[in-house]
């Protein structure tokens, strides 16, 4: 005769794997953040850039979007006293216009503030209308250029600033992005109070 086998033996356990998340880029994460940077970008970072930021600069922080495991895109910053500076922001082809740069961006906003920047600052190429319009979004304003910045093309880039990122106003902006936005890793928001350090 047969014992029935208890239900818990045919359990089967599952990773749920959340559609949207971000994540601290990995060096196994590095080969998928290239090819991505090789569709979007004329003049890709050097080959061993990124292992050198994650292995070498204490005061980068580079993160990676995956849409059901998979890296749709990527982004990073440098701490330099009291600045956040976007070094990189970048979405695979095929996937713009879908939300994914405004997720990064506002994981790198997030980021800054864990970081404790007051302020933060990027350069865009002149011609990226999209992507002007995603930084005046979060409250960025031009505030000068670099002439012949980009070297594939001689293209000027626009420097770009946020007022203090602990000021009300810019918090109230952020919170209002943030609150639009339902991706694993991309938590609350930073504290209302102004620092006072």
């Amino acid at each position: 005769m047969k014992m029935p086998v208890p239900i818990n033996v045919f359990r089967v356990f599952m990773q749920v794997v959340p559609r949207l998340s971000v994540e601290p880029m990995r060096y196994e994460d590095i080969a998928a953040v290239q090819a991505i940077e090789r569709q979007v970008f004329a003049s890709p970072w050097p080959k061993n850039a990124y292992a050198s930021e994650l292995s070498q600069n204490r005061q980068a922080s580079y993160i990676v979007l995956r849409q059901e495991g998979q890296i749709v895109g990527y982004a990073g910053l440098w701490r330099v006293a009291l600045e956040a500076h976007v070094t990189t922001i970048g979405v695979r082809a095929g996937d713009h216009s879908k939300g994914y740069g405004t997720v990064l961006f506002a994981a790198l906003v997030q980021r800054a503030y864990a970081l404790g920047a007051r302020w933060i600052t990027l350069e865009v190429r002149d011609t990226n209308d999209h992507a002007i319009r995603l930084y005046e979004r979060f409250g960025f304003k031009a505030i000068g250029r670099r002439r012949g910045y980009y070297t594939d093309n001689g293209e000027d880039a626009v420097i770009m600033w946020s007022d203090s990122i602990h000021a009300p106003e810019f918090k109230r902006s952020f919170m209002a992005i943030l609150n639009g936005l339902d991706v694993a890793g991309v938590g609350g928001g930073p504290s209302m109070e102004y620092p006072s350090a």
